[in-house]
This record gives structure tokens, C-alpha cells and sequence, in this order.
């Protein structure tokens, strides 16, 4: 039976993934700071292993490595906002701990690094849509350089160590799981304020266009690509469907059946590209996997869950 171990694994894709490996029949390891304990594994957590604790502990780290056959780096403690505020700390926790990782791994002789990175971001704000694997990179805040500094360092690792990896570009993931109170993920965040009778927010005049993602197929493209022997080692993980938040708005007013009336900042500094849609043409020719959830059925989703919370 194979080992691993998911870095983050109580956050909102790791939670998910965790569950899914488990399912599949590995043996299932989480690292996490577990800050209100295991509420996203409780189901899951007499099953697996845990290590409690930040992944930039790095004796922690190499005790919860031991043995392990693949890790998946699920860990991140900023978002592309808090990275322009303390571009520093972006480097010495997301950069700094990711490269310590992967010395740690190549210590430890793991098979593989499954890491995900930002399609939502390192492609800066794309000539072309949709955006494909190939196109230049151009990342535009330090979370987003980040993001891309850890691929080449992935692939560094690749060709000097032999540590095989897989890099996923998600693009915008939503639902179970996810905060409705941080700064990142618009749709559990609307809810979230409409359910508490609030105006949602939307800086911009919404019409900034995103690749949203429903996490059941964020979820079952990485299962898929984990278990696959496929030569790339890079792949666009999203809906291809380009949404804008005006069109969120509507959406979600279709399914609640009650006026939405936001809050437009249109003042607000701007600190994210203003379109962006993934080509996920390649994934779908090495693996058949496309997404089943459309923007409608997964919004209806995450409100049930936003409801019981």
C-alpha cells in the first residue's frame, strides 16, 4: 500500500483529496496547523495519520516525510492580496518552505511532488483566451511568483535529483469547505453575506472574468492525473468557461430567488488580472476527464453547505 502525505490536508482541497486517497486505497498522512482542529477530516481522522504543526518546521516535516512515497504540497498561507502587502513573508513561507520541501523529499527518497499551482495567476494578464499550458508566464504579484518559482524549482529538483512531480494549475476552485470569511473565493464569500442578510462586495464594476471551478472536479481531474503515467508533468486544472462576478450575482440569484444588490468598490485598487479562462485542451486529450459540475449545480451546492453552517 502506497504512502502519502497531503501538506495542508485539513484545508479546503486538501480535506478533499485526503478523503479521496483514502478512498482509493492508499495510506493517508496530513500535516497541518490544524487551527480549529480537525473540522474538515473529522469524518476520515480515526483513519489517518496526523501530524500537527507547520510544514516551515522542518524536523516536523522530515519526521511526518519518513517513509512516504508521494507528497502532495497543499500548504499556503497567503493569498495573492496579503502577498503585495508582505511580499517577504510570501518568500520565506511560501518559497523558502516549499524549496526546504523538496530537499527534505529528495532526502527521504519520495517518488513524486504533486503540487498545485495558480492558474488563476501566473499567466499575468494573458494575451489570449482561453490560456494554454505553452503561453508565457508573466505572474504579476508575489503569490503568483511564487506559484511559478516553486514549478522551476519542481523541476530543478527533476533534473538534478530525479524527484518526479506533478504540477496542476487550478484555476478558480469553490465550494464545500472553502472560508466564507477569508479574502480568496468570491462565491462561498457572497453566500456567506447574503445568508447573514449582507450586500455582497465586488471591487471592480464586475465585470472581471474568472474560470470557476467546482472542487468534486478539482478533486477528480488530480485523482486522475496522480494515478496516470503520463509524460508532462504540467496541466490547466479548470472549468474553460470564463464567468464574470456580475454573472455570479445573477446566477446565484436564480438559485436563492431573491434580489442581490452588491456593493461595487469601483475605487479600489486593482491587484488581479481582469480576465482569465484556461484551455484545458490538454487534459482532456492525455486523460478523457472533462468537468460535470456546471456553474449553476455547484453555486446550488455550496449555498446547502453555506445554509448549514
Amino acid at each position: 500500500m502506497a504512502r502519502c502525505l497531503v501538506v495542508g490536508g485539513n484545508g479546503f482541497i486538501g480535506s478533499h483529496l485526503s478523503e479521496r486517497l483514502l478512498r482509493e486505497g492508499y495510506e493517508v498522512a496530513v500535516l497541518d496547523r490544524f487551527k480549529s482542529g480537525v473540522n474538515n477530516l473529522w469524518e476520515i481522522s480515526g483513519q489517518i495519520e496526523i501530524f500537527r504543526g507547520s510544514y516551515l518546521d522542518q524536523e516536523l516535516l522530515r519526521t511526518a516525510m519518513e517513509g512516504m512515497d508521494y507528497v502532495f504540497h497543499y500548504a499556503s498561507s497567503t493569498t495573492p492580496a496579503t502577498s503585495i502587502a508582505d511580499p517577504v513573508y510570501e518568500i520565506e513561507s511560501n518559497l523558502l518552505g516549499s524549496v526546504r520541501l523538496l530537499q527534505i523529499a529528495r532526502d527521504e527518497g519520495v517518488k513524486k511532488v504533486i503540487f498545485p499551482s495558480s492558474g488563476g495567476t501566473i499567466y499575468g494578464e494573458p494575451k489570449r483566451l482561453p490560456v494554454r499550458e505553452e503561453d508565457c508566464a508573466l505572474p504579476s504579484n508575489p503569490y503568483a511568483i511564487s506559484k511559478w518559482a516553486v514549478e522551476r524549482y519542481l523541476h530543478h529538483f527533476h533534473e538534478l535529483y530525479g524527484l518526479d512531480y506533478l504540477i496542476l494549475r487550478y484555476s478558480n476552485p469553490y465550494g464545500e469547505r472553502q472560508s466564507p470569511y477569508g479574502k480568496q473565493g468570491v462565491i462561498p464569500i457572497f453566500l456567506n453575506r447574503i445568508k447573514h442578510n449582507q450586500r455582497p462586495v465586488i471591487y471592480g464594476d464586475g465585470s472581471m472574468v474568472r474560470d470557476y471551478i467546482y472542487i468534486n472536479d478539482i478533486i477528480e481531474a488530480t485523482s486522475i492525473l496522480f494515478e496516470r503515467v503520463i509524460k508532462d508533468k504540467v496541466f490547466n486544472v479548470g472549468s474553460g468557461i470564463g464567468v464574470s462576478l456580475n454573472e455570479i450575482i445573477k446566477t446565484m440569484y436564480s438559485i436563492l430567488g431573491e434580489e442581490i444588490r452588491p456593493i461595487y468598490e469601483i475605487n479600489s485598487s486593482r491587484t488581479y488580472v481582469t480576465s482569465i479562462v484556461l484551455d484545458i485542451a490538454k487534459i482532456e486529450t492525455k486523460t478523457g476527464w472533462k468537468p460535470s459540475t456546471s456553474i449553476e449545480e455547484g453555486i446550488r451546492k455550496t449555498w446547502i453547505w453555506i445554509k448549514r453552517l
